[in-house]
Parts: C-alpha cells; sequence; structure tokens
C-alpha cells in the first residue's frame, strides 16, 4: 500500500504524551520513594533513562512542539471558564460539541436515567461481552432512518478514530493503494499508515494529469 505520508500529525503527538508521561511517573515514582515507610521498598529509576525523558521533553519546548492541557471547569460549552482564568469566559471553537448536547438537559436527564437502569460501562468490549439491547435497539433504528429500499446495518463506534479505524482494517488490502491529502483527520493518516503494508511515498512520485 503507499501512502503519502509516513510521519504523522497523531504519531508525533502520541510521542509527546508518551515522554511527558514517562517523565511525570519518574517523578512520582522518585518521589514516593524518598516518603517510603519503613515497611515498604522502592527501586528508584535508572538516571539515564530519567534524564533521555528530561532531555526529549526540553527539545520539544524548544521547538514549540510540547503541549500542555487546557483545564476546563465548566461544563463543555459554547462559552466555558479554563483553570487559573476561570474569572474570564472563553469562547470554545475547538470542541466536537456542534449541536449543543453536551450540557443540555434532556441528554443529562436521559443519561442519568440509563446510569441507573445499565451501570457505568461494561468493562468490556463489543465482541466478548459488551454489547447490551440498548446498543442493538439504537443501531437498528439508524437503519430503519436510512430507509429500506437498500437495507443497511449499522454498527456504533466509540468515536469517528474508531470508525476509520475499523473501514481501513476491514475493507483494504495490501494491494490498495491510499492517496490522502496532508490536512486530512490524523484518524485517517495514521490509521491507514498503521496498517503493516503501509508505506510512504512522496508526494513528487505520484503520477498527475492533465485534461485535455
Amino acid at each position: 500500500m503507499a501512502f503519502a505520508s509516513a510521519t504523522t500529525p497523531l504519531a508525533r503527538t502520541f510521542q509527546r504524551t508518551r515522554l511527558r508521561t514517562l517523565h511525570q511517573a519518574a517523578q512520582r515514582f522518585s518521589s514516593s520513594a524518598t516518603q517510603k515507610s519503613p515497611t515498604t521498598t522502592f527501586a528508584s529509576l535508572p538516571e539515564a533513562f530519567e534524564e533521555r525523558v528530561s532531555q526529549a521533553l526540553e527539545g520539544m519546548r524548544r521547538a514549540g512542539t510540547f503541549k500542555t492541557e487546557r483545564v476546563i471547569t465548566t461544563p463543555q460549552r459554547a462559552s466555558i471558564k479554563v483553570q487559573n482564568d476561570a474569572d474570564k469566559p472563553v469562547l470554545n471553537f475547538c470542541a466536537n460539541n456542534y449541536l449543543g448536547l453536551a450540557d443540555r438537559a434532556e441528554v443529562i436527564q436521559r443519561a442519568d436515567e440509563y446510569l441507573h437502569k445499565w451501570g457505568n460501562g461494561l468493562s468490556s468490549v463489543r465482541f466478548i461481552c459488551g454489547t447490551q439491547t440498548i446498543h442493538k435497539e439504537l443501531e437498528s433504528q439508524i437503519s430503519e432512518f436510512y430507509g429500506t429500499a437498500h437495507p443497511r446495518d449499522t454498527i456504533l463506534y466509540a468515536s469517528c478514530f474508531d470508525a476509520n479505524a475499523g473501514v481501513f482494517e476491514s475493507l483494504l488490502t495490501e494491494e490498495d493503494a491510499i492517496i490522502s491529502d496532508s490536512l486530512n483527520h490524523a484518524s485517517i493518516i495514521d490509521c491507514a499508515c498503521a496498517r503493516p503494508s503501509a508505506s510512504g511515498m512522496p508526494m513528487a512520485t505520484l503520477p498527475t494529469w492533465t485534461s485535455s
């Protein structure tokens, strides 16, 4: 499979998050080791490992690629407040809350009803023991919504990222080529490049066509 980009935005984000998590874990681990009880023994992390993580993070800070979370102190909505600046409302243009359902009273009420009836989560994936009747009912309703002239089944995913992963994994083989714009969503780029047969192809090597 050929693909236009081998270094993806999401891969870089995962790397930054992984390094930062390792660094935070190392700090907590070292702190715990200095405050251990007489009956507890902690092994310190190798200094070379901590130094390597610290250097990588510092390099990201110098390059301007290090990111920190912007902590929201209100429900998700168009106007929010963030930590350390709680007195000033902020307009939120980057959430996927397009229909304003995240804090809609009717949605919260139904969620509370389902929480008491079905419990808090399934503790499993769908194909093991994580499918309940409410999943199948919703999938049936979605299929009916699109009509019966060309009946189709429906599969629910927890996110659009998971849905794109399912499409690429199920429908494409090593004989398929994907040509994608570099500004496409990371789920499209990364899910395609994550396939074992994927390989990078510079855009300059791709053929071009002109209309006569």
